[in-house]
């Protein structure tokens, strides 16, 4: 089932592990080979470092809260509360501030605008691909596409529900998926070590 939707949904979504692994190697070639164009002062590479863990434990929070959010409504139905309230891809948002944890983690301010540029290079047409099939599949989604933001949140629309119900299954997973940025922090304490 999850195969099928994401073929019908385009190029980028079917294929999207293969180009997030592409570019990853090309921002790690990137980080090693090109030299830094702008050396940040001691207390500014620690605000970054700083600044880049802030972000990265916030996003695996995201992504754990929209997880729990929208609970076993996945591919059921449109879920239009908690953090899906306030946007239509919290998960992704999740991910782009891990994503931004990354490039702050570097002390670089090159590699982080080429991280976030990267992101939403990959990101913005699956958000797009995915909105089309929303859109043909449920009745309801032009209406929610209407009135929340399709990436960054607007806090002033958040609604919530009493209960709800929890895929303990999807959140374990989200959960392990997201710990694997993590593994990014001793990497880049290895690379800036020998840069």
């Amino acid at each position: 089932m999850k195969s099928s939707r994401l073929a019908t949904q385009g190029f980028v979504n079917h294929h999207r592990k293969l180009l997030f692994a592409l570019t990853a190697f090309a921002l790690a070639t990137y980080l090693i080979f090109v030299p830094n164009p702008w050396q940040l002062s001691a207390i500014g590479l620690l605000a970054a470092e700083f600044t880049g863990a802030i972000l990265i434990f916030a996003g695996i929070l995201g992504r754990i809260l929209a997880t729990i959010s929208i609970g076993g409504h996945k591919d059921r139905d449109i879920m239009q509360t908690e953090l899906y309230s306030i946007c239509r891809n919290p998960l992704y948002f999740a991910s782009f501030l891990m994503a931004m944890g990354v490039g702050s983690l570097s002390g670089r301010l090159d590699f982080l605008i080429l991280v976030m540029a990267s992101y939403l290079a990959i990101f913005y047409p699956m958000m797009i691909n995915e909105a089309k099939y929303l859109r043909s599949r449920f009745d309801d989604f032009a209406e929610y596409e209407s009135r929340v933001p399709l990436f960054f949140p607007n806090f002033h629309l958040w609604q919530e529900r009493g209960r709800f119900e929890i895929s303990f299954r999807l959140v374990k997973r989200t959960l392990l998926d997201a710990s694997l940025v993590l593994l990014v922090v001793p990497v880049m304490v290895f690379v800036r070590a020998f840069a």
